[in-house]
């Protein structure tokens, strides 16, 4: 079995996600130098796209996985939980949305859509757990909070947070014991406001 055999055939095990420890492993080069060189042909040639130092993918990568390498201690939220639990009508097609305890807001772009990271103290990272593929992910509740977290420090998302989230379909119990852990009481009033408690 060749080098392009044995991405493909582990891509969809992995998907699609690769770090340079996963290729350097997977292609028994011995040294790093004989790596580079395969996995520059390999990029060349089409079968892996670099996105940034260090992490390649194959054609079409689950993006969340990808944030989720990329930062490893990112969850996915905001946007993309809403979407895909339903609480809103439009689905980010090329983008998502990760947080993580870190400086500043960033973004990577790669050829199969952006990756959107947003910074928040450690204390709120909560209401998250491990999904398949490795995805850290918020539950709805604390998307919901992220997303109006970052609404009120002046971000936009495709979605209007006030408007265009489900909120019937939140635990309201769960919210409230989520809200005692923000120390900030404007935020926690615009909640409730939002929310008409």
């Amino acid at each position: 079995m060749n080098i392009v055999e044995k991405i493909l055939n582990l891509a969809p095990s992995l998907r699609g996600v690769f770090t340079y420890t996963d290729l350097f492993h997977l292609m028994g080069a011995r040294t790093e130098l004989k790596t580079n060189r395969m996995i520059r042909r390999l990029v060349q040639d089409g079968t892996l796209f670099k996105i940034k130092r260090g992490f390649y993918t194959t054609k079409n990568p689950d993006l969340w996985v990808l944030a989720c390498r990329i930062r490893e201690k990112s969850y996915i939220s905001m946007d993309s939980v809403l979407s895909r639990n339903g609480l809103i009508g439009t689905v980010p097609q090329r983008g998502v949305s990760a947080i993580y305890s870190g400086q500043g807001r960033r973004i990577v772009k790669t050829p199969f859509g952006t990756i959107f990271y947003y910074s928040i103290r450690e204390q709120l990272i909560f209401g998250v757990s491990r999904a398949e593929g490795g995805i850290r992910m918020a539950d709805s509740e604390k998307a919901y909070l992220d997303i109006l977290y970052y609404y009120l420090r002046g971000v936009r998302f495709v979605i209007n947070p006030l408007q265009e989230v489900l909120t019937e379909k939140l635990d309201r119990k769960k919210l409230a014991g989520y809200l005692k852990h923000y120390r900030n009481p404007k935020f926690v009033k615009f909640v409730k406001g939002v929310l008409h408690e």
